[in-house]
């Protein structure tokens, strides 16, 4: 499984060169069940092609839903937003058009992507976890902005909200899959 994940990166790195255009993003899923749960729930991040130099570089999370509108127009100007905090001035008014736009990159998503890694453990008590790691490769334009909690969290993060023109690049896959193989 390593040596998967090492054609990966390297993958990657190939994919920087290829393709050096910063609205090109790999976006990592990892899809964990425990065993509580009944179905896998689906974690995104996501990275810029051309930010992957080697073994060097940064996964991000990507939201698809608990942002608002609000937010969404904050990150877009490149303010820093706090998507949990929510006052009664908040608005979660988005146009349809978006709306129907996050469903299908989300399809997007999860029809195209490459399983990278598997991971299953088990403890003792018979409690287990299994994760799956996906890649997809994709391009569109994202807001990318920092994400701050308040004072007692002391939590600081780069995010990514999703903005339009969303497609999956095939090209990208191809190299993806022959690397893995």
């Amino acid at each position: 499984m390593k040596s998967k994940l090492i054609l990966f990166i390297t993958f990657l790195t190939i994919a920087l060169f290829c393709y050096s255009q910063t609205n090109k993003y790999i976006v990592v899923t990892f899809s964990a069940k425990r065993g509580m749960d009944k179905h896998f729930i689906n974690y995104y991040w996501i990275t810029p092609v051309d930010s992957i130099k080697g073994m060097d570089f940064c996964l991000y999370p990507l939201y698809l839903a608990e942002y608002s509108s609000d937010n969404l127009y904050d990150c877009k100007k490149g303010d820093s937003i706090n998507i949990f905090t929510h006052t009664a001035k908040t608005v979660y008014d988005f146009e349809d058009s978006y709306e129907q736009g996050i469903e299908e990159l989300i399809s997007l998503i999860d029809g195209n992507r490459t399983k990278i890694q598997s991971i299953k453990t088990k403890w003792t008590n018979k409690a287990y976890i299994d994760i799956n790691v996906y890649a997809t490769p994709i391009s569109g334009d994202f807001c990318r902005c920092f994400y701050y909690k308040d004072h007692r969290d002391k939590f600081e993060a780069w995010i990514y909200l999703p903005v339009k023109d969303f497609s999956f690049e095939k090209k990208l896959l191809v190299l993806l899959c022959s690397q893995l193989r």
